[in-house]
């Protein structure tokens, strides 16, 4: 998870003090600027429509399920979390989810 409230303070209503994104993709380059190959991980996880009705605490705790992928050319296959954080990311995807 991500708090990027100093930065987005416009954007957060007064009573809430937290702004939190959850990591879901990540980029990742290999080879030099001129000739190399793009891979992605991806997280997994079922759809959860009841977001609004969740206090902060459940909702942290259900963020962190899901399961993370990674995905080149001609293959996916499912990788555990610590691969994905000890990557060398070229691009990162957040959503906000507080």
């Amino acid at each position: 998870r991500l708090n990027v409230a100093p930065s987005s303070e416009n954007n957060v209503a007064e009573e809430n003090t937290r702004v939190l994104y959850s990591l879901y993709g990540v980029v990742e380059h290999s080879g030099t600027m001129r000739s190399g190959h793009y891979t992605a991980y991806a997280k997994a996880r079922a759809a959860n429509s009841h977001l609004s009705n969740l206090v902060l605490h459940d909702f942290e705790m259900q963020s962190t399920k899901g399961q993370w992928f990674h995905i080149s050319d001609t293959h996916v296959q499912a990788v555990p979390t610590t691969k994905v954080l000890n990557s060398q990311a070229y691009l990162l995807f957040y959503e906000r989810v507080l």
